[in-house]
């Protein structure tokens, strides 16, 4: 994962199986980053028809290579009390070292920008084929990733408001 590789295809499967027994999912849940390839939303369709559970929408962010590049390598956080901070976007008070604690800040090495490109590559050629295939079963929403995250959350709200559970 350090190097911007994704997790096996097994191992993921499982996890999300164990998830999606638990109590937490019983009003409904939202899957962030999974699946990640074909054969993940097709192993999910399965796990998902055991369960009897239907799967109401995708959502795929729209954000340029540019933007992705620029809030990844930004990410900073405290190895101790695991506060998060961006270089721009959320910076500290003083530069590299956190506002809760005072511990000096790290960058994860799956955003420094080698390891983002990686990702980006593997994006291109692993999961960027979702937006077609869940775009084929009528599950595919395109929203606008861009901009300041209130403005993100409105469209999201709005997008995922016919879903929500009472």
């Amino acid at each position: 994962m350090d190097a911007g590789n994704l997790v096996s295809d097994e191992i993921m499967i499982g996890i999300i199986r164990e998830v999606l027994q638990s109590e937490k999912c019983t009003n409904g849940f939202i899957l962030d980053g999974f699946p990640r390839t074909v054969p993940q939303a097709e192993a999910l369709a399965k796990v998902l028809e055991e369960r009897r559970i239907r799967l109401d929408r995708v959502i795929n962010f729209q954000v340029s290579r540019a933007e992705i590049v620029k809030r990844l390598n930004g990410r900073r956080s405290c190895p101790k009390c695991q506060a998060t901070f961006h270089t721009e976007f959320a910076p500290p008070q003083k530069s590299d070292i956190c506002d809760r604690c005072g511990e000096k800040l790290v960058q994860r090495n799956d955003d420094k920008r080698d390891a983002i490109e990686m990702r980006l590559k593997v994006y291109e050629e692993q999961t960027s084929p979702l937006i077609q295939y869940y775009d084929q079963k009528g599950l595919l929403t395109h929203l606008d990733g861009a901009g300041p995250v209130d403005g993100v959350h409105q469209r999201l709200t709005k997008v995922l408001a016919p879903y929500r559970s009472v």
